[in-house]
């Protein structure tokens, strides 16, 4: 999730969809432009066939505080049809997102990457739930999205792994390898606690994703999965996606599992892809240690995280994972604070891309100070509530105020952070703080249950038009569908808390 102050972009690919949307000479006007309004709940057309009313069977889509909530049972062919059908609309905006529209260059390089050099190593239980998304989608009418979409757009975060066994032709050029390799998150901020910093002992998790302003809407799908092998568990994704990328998720054996996202440096193009490790854990762990082992088994080093597990015997951990190299750090009584800063020895190293990481200007490193400070003044009192606050938190530890800028946890790029000239090429695309949430151990083991706010859980709401008032070239030099998107989620963006009660 970081480049120079380590905010790699995980949506970088946008830059060339958008820059041929611009390129076609259209006058993008500030107004909403007419693409078909982003539906929650979604609008799911009846049954066609008993076939297709059979796979529904026991699944459900409804809509709470703009969230979408999708419920999904059965085997995985089944599950994914019913998540491609359910929502159809989400998926097929994130595709277009992800990849460009249908027809692109870009969009058959990522599906070229997807067919020959993922898809081969994907386990063939989540190779039938992604032809039933595939299948879903169409059955819903949008017949444009095939296989190898549905599989790019899963692996958006893999594909800069891969594509480095992409030969060089006429038809597939370097340009193409660079602009998948630079696809990253803008950041984020989370924490896990347990044991005597908890009420209860037991862990308490929270989250906030930070990201592209107009990329970051359709992930407010809220899946809640109850398959046939494995546990039930939940994550909050984009339609038509078989694991979070946020990353958000929990399962009925307890186990709580988020991430921030580190710098990628190299690839280990044997491995396993990030969503296939990501989703089995989320399945099939029940304690840290066995998330642990599935997340290191076959790492391909690609979107590297710090991610933080806990458990219901009270363990939590966090596993900042590299490429070759790993720090872990587990205990049953403590508090961990993630910010996209590598204070991990072995990752920091093997990354190597950061002349002072301990800068307290710098964004990620201003917020693991906040962490440190909000874990010295809450310590023994996190609950969910807590927990809350602290996602919220819109202090900058460097300039010594409450401010609305880069280095709060609920970060706000978009205003002017002083002294942080490095930031301003970011600032330049309207992106910070889009979601929170925040849930318990026990509320995991009792319905996988969680508190989530769409936008900011400070309050403060992205105004689009106000964006695109102050900033005439964005709309012109990134496009229509940008532009949509941009407004979609300054139109869904609640910013108020939730509590979204699980099964």
């Amino acid at each position: 999730m970081r480049r120079s102050v380590k905010l790699l972009f995980a949506f970088a690919l946008a830059i060339l969809v958008f820059a041929i949307l611009a390129s076609s000479a259209l006058a993008v006007p500030l107004a909403k432009p007419t693409f078909a309004p982003y539906q929650v709940p979604p609008q799911v057309p009846p049954p066609a066939t008993p076939q297709i009313a059979a796979l529904l069977k026991g699944a459900s889509v409804t809509g709470q505080n703009n969230w979408i909530i999708a419920r999904l049972q059965g085997g995985p062919y089944q599950i994914g049809f019913q998540n491609g059908y359910l929502t159809a609309q989400s998926a097929d905006y994130g595709i277009d997102y992800l990849l460009g529209l249908p027809g692109t260059h870009y969009r058959a390089v990522c599906d070229k990457v997807a067919k020959n050099y993922i898809w081969p190593l994907v386990p063939a239980e989540y190779q039938q739930e992604m032809q039933g998304i595939t299948d879903g989608l169409q059955a819903a009418g949008y017949t444009q999205d095939t296989l190898w979409d549905v599989v790019a757009a899963n692996s958006w975060a893999d594909e800069p792994c891969y594509a480095t066994l992409l030969p060089k032709t006429s038809s597939t050029s370097t340009t193409d390898t660079t602009s998948l390799a630079t696809r990253k998150h803008p950041g984020c901020s989370a924490f896990i606690a347990t044991g005597d910093a908890t009420t209860t002992g037991k862990p308490v998790m929270g989250h906030e994703t930070w990201d592209w302003y107009d990329g970051c809407i359709t992930y407010n799908v809220m899946f809640y999965v109850h398959p046939t092998k494995g546990y039930d568990f939940s994550y909050q994704s984009c339609g038509g996606q078989i694991w979070s990328g946020e990353d958000w998720y929990e399962n009925s054996a307890g186990l709580l599992l988020t991430e921030t996202t580190l710098a990628d440096t190299t690839y280990t193009p044997t491995g396993l892809p990030v969503f296939v490790r990501a989703r089995q854990a989320a399945q099939y762990a029940a304690t840290v240690a066995q998330a642990v082992d599935i997340l290191v088994n076959r790492n391909n080093g690609a979107y590297s995280n710090e991610w933080l597990i806990g458990d219901a015997q009270g363990t939590i951990a966090s596993l900042q994972l590299g490429n070759k190299v790993y720090d872990l750090n587990v205990t049953k009584n403590g508090f961990f604070g993630s910010s996209n800063f590598d204070w991990g020895p072995l990752t920091r190293a093997e990354e190597g891309s950061i002349a002072d990481p301990f800068d307290p200007a710098e964004v990620d490193y201003a917020r693991y100070i906040r962490w440190g400070q909000l874990k010295a003044q809450y310590y023994g009192r996190i609950d969910a509530s807590v927990g809350k606050t602290m996602i919220s938190d819109t202090y900058d530890t460097f300039m010594g105020k409450e401010m609305p800028d880069a280095r709060d946890l609920c970060g706000e790029p978009e205003y002017f952070t002083p002294d942080l000239l490095k930031w301003d090429s970011w600032v330049l695309h309207p992106c910070g703080a889009c979601d929170g949430k925040v849930t318990t151990e026990s509320m995991a083991t009792h319905g996988l249950a969680s508190w989530a706010v769409l936008g900011r859980g400070s309050g403060d709401h992205f105004d689009a038009a106000a964006w695109l008032a102050a900033n005439p070239g964005w709309a012109t030099s990134n496009g229509a569908f940008s532009v949509f998107m941009l407004q979609t989620f300054s139109d869904l963006t609640t910013d108020q808390w939730g509590l979204l009660p699980g099964n």
